[in-house]
């Protein structure tokens, strides 16, 4: 078993109200992503954020960002690397990134985007975390089925081959499938499955599923990082597609249903802000996303030969033209 890497408020004397406090030293929040530094969303609304709560790297705080570039093998070995640095907290994005955290140190960790995170074994519940986690959930709902009737609201009867893309290596997506499985036949859909593990297989995937008469796309750190090539090649498919969340259909994709993540950063820079003034990851509930929002492009739509119907705009709760 590794060695675990302490946290202690003895270490820590930037904190506010420690005695022999040292004004000059800058706390480290460390953040951690598995998917590719080339479009950090997450990271970017954070620091943003933090810089509102009076947060601003290099002046107020250290910020350091560490991207696994699409590969989980090498989250483990970033962990190591961020809890030899002894960070005052660590932000990660998602369930991979927030179990290699927990294997390697015992720093407070705030996770931006994990599902069900009590059955993940993350915390023990969500309003009594336990031990040095905490953070925001992804919705809790398994919002599958939802995504289905979207396509299905927009595409004709005979169109029934739903390309499913998947990456068995992120623990949420054993859930997605069997959800999609459930739900699928009742709109007429007939799943397949198209696996995705890295960054360099991903055309492949991409080509396979070409033929197919619409296709589910899961935010997921291979594919979220390439969601621009994943929303042009749908274009040049003609292959209507649904994501998981806005950041689509803001670069040209059909449509989205799912929370607005930009609510989880925000509130992920007020627990790290909370932390670094002196609270304890045990005694901030997880915070669970209350709202979904439906995305639509009605340009991409139209490009595809097909009309949002009026019923589905009336319930969207934004469009791009």
């Amino acid at each position: 078993m590794k060695r675990r890497h302490l946290f202690a408020a003895a270490a820590a004397p930037w904190l506010p109200g420690r005695s022999g406090a040292q004004p000059g030293r800058l706390p480290r929040v460390a953040c951690l992503s598995a998917a590719s530094r080339m479009d950090p969303v997450a990271f970017v609304h954070l620091r943003r954020y933090l810089a509102a709560l009076g947060w601003r790297d290099g002046e107020t705080v250290l910020l350091d960002e560490h991207h696994a570039q699409g590969d989980a093998g090498a989250v483990p070995r970033l962990a190591d690397a961020i809890a030899s640095s002894v960070p005052a907290v660590v932000v990660v994005t998602g369930i991979t990134e927030a179990r290699a955290v927990m294997a390697a140190t015992a720093v407070p960790v705030v996770f931006l985007q994990v599902v069900d995170p009590v059955r993940l074994g993350v915390v023990a519940s969500f309003a009594r975390p336990g031990g040095n986690v905490t953070g925001v959930a992804a919705s809790g709902e398994m919002l599958w089925g939802k995504r289905i009737e979207i396509l299905r609201e927009l595409l004709p009867a005979r169109r029934t081959r739903l390309a499913v893309l998947s990456n068995s290596a992120n623990p949420s997506h054993g859930r997605n499938l069997a959800d999609i499985a459930m739900h699928a036949p009742r709109y007429g859909f007939v799943p397949d499955t198209f696996p995705i593990g890295r960054l360099d297989g991903l055309d492949t995937v991409l080509a396979s599923a070409a033929g197919h008469d619409a296709m589910l796309v899961p935010h997921d750190f291979v594919l979220f990082p390439n969601r621009r090539g994943v929303v042009a090649f749908a274009a040049a498919a003609q292959l209507p597609a649904i994501y998981e969340n806005r950041f689509s259909p803001m670069v040209g994709g059909m449509a989205s249903y799912g929370a607005d993540l930009r609510d989880n950063y925000r509130q992920g820079a007020i627990y790290v802000d909370r932390i670094l003034r002196g609270a304890h990851p045990s005694d901030l509930p997880v915070v669970q996303p209350t709202r979904v929002e439906l995305v639509a492009n009605v340009a991409a739509v139209t490009a595809l030969g097909l009309s949002i119907p009026v019923s589905l705009l009336a319930r969207a709760d934004e469009v791009f033209e």
